[in-house]
């Protein structure tokens, strides 16, 4: 083991021995954040409800929502309105507490972070415990999480943190159907799942493959199971947020040519400076899902101007078929979009009128236009 690798392990058990408090959340079947819109919208018309955007509600949760690095805000002007314990009252699993539902809509939103010891617990199979921490909260197996960047290698690490994702999701499919009518019902290959791990290149991952990854891991980043439970026993991130831990986590194990981005303790280094005066590296661990989000789409387009036309080969077909889902990874978190289902639901039911209803959708479609055909 590296003297590097040695000493930051040291501060993560003197971390893991402190009595400090997770912020992880196991709160799974409950959909804070769209019943919460709901019940706004059903008392006050969506025009009025919806008269903030994302970026609006994230500068209410978050103590300075510029620093990849904010604290929560603990006392919430929201949480006293009329809403606020309607929502308590009537979530379906519920009902539940105040400080566990913002816990829920903090995790949600990626306002949480993965500090090895604090946030997130530490198995083995990772190799290096902070690069762990982002892994296991994106809850990937080390046998995926590895062989992903075997095929790939870190200079398109960030396509294949989508293909990871997308592997695991397959394995959980396959462990909860284990009838092969229902599978097939469902069209639930497990083929595909056995070929992509076989494979000793990518160059052997078959196009069919790649396309059937890719369009799973778009399906989820449109439905995701909200509420889900991962095998970690946390709240499940969102499909987005778990695709950058991934590569957060790759470009952890890569390592850096100038100082690590974060000390011992979990903390990031805040006096390093780029060479260049660009921003400092990313500490990923002591960082929100939300900022480390941000960076993987910058990191993504970085890496993908490395495949040039002549690539004739399964790089090739990898990079376009990722391509794909980056559009998808780009409006994640966007309540517009959940914003608009709700209000139909609610014309539907005669609580809203077809103006509030059309507001809404109007609001989806701005970001929505991006989404591919």
């Amino acid at each position: 083991m590296s003297r590097r690798n040695t000493c930051r392990l040291l501060g993560v058990a003197a971390l893991a021995a402190a009595p400090l408090g997770a912020t992880a959340t196991r709160v799974t079947g409950v959909d804070v954040l769209t019943r919460w819109q709901h019940e706004r919208m059903a008392r006050l018309g969506a025009s009025e409800a919806l008269g903030h955007s994302n970026a609006t509600l994230v500068r209410q949760m978050l103590a300075t929502p510029a620093s990849p690095y904010s604290e929560p805000v603990e006392e919430l002007g929201f949480t006293n309105e009329v809403d606020w314990a309607e929502t308590l009252d009537r979530i379906p699993g519920g009902p539940l507490s105040s400080s566990d539902a913002l816990e829920v809509m903090r995790w949600d939103l990626g306002m949480t972070r993965a500090r090895p010891g604090v946030d997130i617990t530490i198995k083995s199979g990772y190799r290096d415990d902070f690069a762990a921490a982002s892994a296991i909260k994106a809850d990937i197996d080390p046998d995926i999480f590895w062989h992903v960047l075997d095929l790939t290698g870190y200079s398109h690490s960030a396509k294949g943190a989508t293909y990871a994702v997308g592997l695991q999701i397959l394995r959980r499919q396959l462990a909860e159907e284990t009838d092969a009518d229902r599978r097939a019902t469902l069209s639930i290959d497990p083929d595909v799942f056995a070929r992509a791990m076989r494979a000793r290149n990518i160059d052997e991952v078959t196009a069919y493959d790649l396309n059937y990854l890719s369009t799973l891991v778009q399906h989820r980043l449109l439905h995701w199971k909200v509420g889900e439970r991962a095998s970690t026993g946390l709240r499940a991130l969102p499909v987005a947020y778990r695709i950058a831990r991934v590569a957060a986590a790759y470009r952890d194990l890569q390592g850096y040519t100038t100082a690590y981005p974060c000390q011992r303790d979990a903390t990031p280094v805040a006096t390093y400076i780029g060479s260049d005066g660009s921003d400092p590296p990313l500490c990923f661990v002591a960082a929100t899902d939300r900022a480390v989000h941000r960076w993987y789409l910058d990191e993504y387009r970085r890496q993908a101007r490395r495949v040039t036309p002549q690539h004739e080969s399964g790089l090739a077909r990898f990079a376009g078929f990722a391509g794909a889902i980056l559009a998808l990874v780009d409006i994640v978190g966007m309540l517009e979009i959940v914003e608009a289902v709700i209000a139909d639901d609610l014309l539907t039911a005669e609580a809203i009128t077809s103006p509030d209803a059309e507001f809404a959708a109007e609001r989806a479609d701005l970001l929505s236009c991006r989404i591919p055909e």
